[in-house]
């Protein structure tokens, strides 16, 4: 049962195939490029909203999609989603249906949101729920006389029979709607959609990189005091930012953090969360993802810029620090796994070009396995490069049950989430 705050957001995208996506672009960029832009677009869109349900209680984001099945959509843009077709008729009978559906399933509050305004920001979603408090309607003008944005505390269908759908007054018309109704409507900032030639630098705001060929390493940390001076010192050369993001440490991690020379974000806490928000800051173009149990090797940020020269995504190899035989054999079948699966896991560091992480819509929500979800969508469009250099990476996730109960324990939660074991029971079994 839904809590009775439950908050929904509604992401309405198609699927990005060439000749159907972004048709008013393809005279402009032609079928291919229009498709790739509407790929990126839905990418960061989703990554937003995760961003904004992270920090929310009793919250989801549902994608609303049409042009595939829903197994598409779920390999493009992973788990921690919700996801509903969105029907049949035209924009306004989906949107009514999506509004109806979703507090029939328990929503109390539900903003609709498009998937082309890249200046929707996380912070513009929750400035939307937290004026639902106080208002019937909460509405986003776009500047081409549409709106991006519009979300209620109850079904309106009445805001969806009657405006002109595709044209320049449906903010207007949407307006003169809520008007006849009485209804109270507060209005957020006004912004651009993607749709037209003319709106495509909004975009290129956003995907070009502030230091090019720069590097930003991202550390989510918790309690990790004894471990991050090390590793943050490990990242510095080479790199124009380090990120630390603290999940609510108890310890001393944010002033040894701090002390180490990184810069200190705040997250909810979870892996996956915290690696979410350090790439949404980052201000260059190349990202590495980095263990705050780990240490980079040196020269790793060359090795890294020329890496992503010809791939979109990689991994070091990786070597525990401990001397007993079994780590070498462990780091054996890591090194098979990684190269001849395609499936390097988190404390490889994992890098990647910051565009074609957000593309991907970030790391999914999941309490466990979000490095090896992330890495099984990537390589569904990319091959990784795994670079020869080593990570060194602590003994101690293998110490409290020992190498043998620990390989044993994690083969068995792999099988299992093949066999689609939902992801809280594996993490449950995990922290046994």
């Amino acid at each position: 049962m839904w809590a009775l705050t439950m908050k929904c957001i509604s992401l309405f995208t198609r699927f990005p195939e060439p000749g159907k996506a972004k048709t008013r672009l393809i005279p402009t960029l032609g079928a291919e490029q229009a498709a790739a832009l509407q790929h990126a677009m839905t990418g960061h869109t989703v990554l937003r909203a995760r961003l904004w349900t992270a920090a929310e209680r009793d919250a989801e984001t549902a994608v609303r999609f049409t042009g595939a099945p829903k197994s598409a959509f779920q390999k493009w843009l992973g788990a921690g989603l919700v996801y509903h077709p969105q029907g049949e008729g035209d924009l306004g009978q989906r949107m009514a249906e999506a509004v109806e559906s979703s507090f029939e399933s328990g929503a109390t509050e539900v903003v609709l949101l498009g998937c082309d305004c890249p200046d929707a920001s996380p912070e513009l979603l929750s400035d939307a729920f937290r004026d639902l408090e106080t208002h019937d309607i909460v509405i986003g003008p776009a500047q081409d006389g549409g709106y991006y944005l519009i979300g209620m505390k109850r079904p309106c269908p009445e805001l969806f029979d009657g405006p002109d759908w595709g044209t320049a007054s449906v903010h207007a018309q949407t307006w003169k709607i809520i008007r006849s109704h009485s209804w109270s409507c507060k209005e957020l900032a006004r912004l651009h959609d993607v749709d037209e030639v003319e709106s495509l630098p909004h975009w290129q705001r956003h995907v070009q990189p502030h230091h090019p060929r720069s590097i930003s390493v991202v550390i989510p940390a918790l309690n990790e005091a004894a471990n991050i001076k090390a590793c943050v010192q490990s990242a510095l050369p080479g790199a124009a930012e380090v990120l630390v993001v603290d999940g609510g440490s108890s310890d001393h991690t944010v002033e040894q953090a701090t002390a180490a020379g990184a810069r200190v974000l705040r997250s909810p806490k979870g892996r996956a969360v915290q690696m979410n928000r350090g790439a949404w800051m980052a201000q260059s173009e190349y990202l590495v993802f980095l263990h705050a149990d780990s240490r980079l090797p040196t020269g790793y940020a060359d090795a890294v810029r020329s890496a992503l020269e010809s791939s979109s995504a990689g991994a070091f190899e990786l070597r525990i620090a401990a001397e007993e035989f079994g780590y070498r054999m462990i780091e054996w079948s890591v090194r098979l796994r990684s190269r001849w699966f395609q499936r390097p896991y988190g404390d490889q560091a994992l890098f990647v070009s910051r565009t074609r992480f957000l593309e991907s819509g970030g790391f999914s929500h999941i309490p466990i396995m979000e490095d090896l979800e992330w890495v099984k969508r990537m390589t569904r469009k990319t091959r990784f490069a795994l670079l020869p250099d080593t990570v060194d990476v602590s003994a101690r996730r293998w110490q409290r049950l020992g190498i043998v109960r620990t390989t044993m324990r994690n083969q068995g939660i792999l099988i299992a989430a093949m066999l689609r074991v939902p992801y809280w029971h594996l993490a449950e079994w995990y922290r046994r």
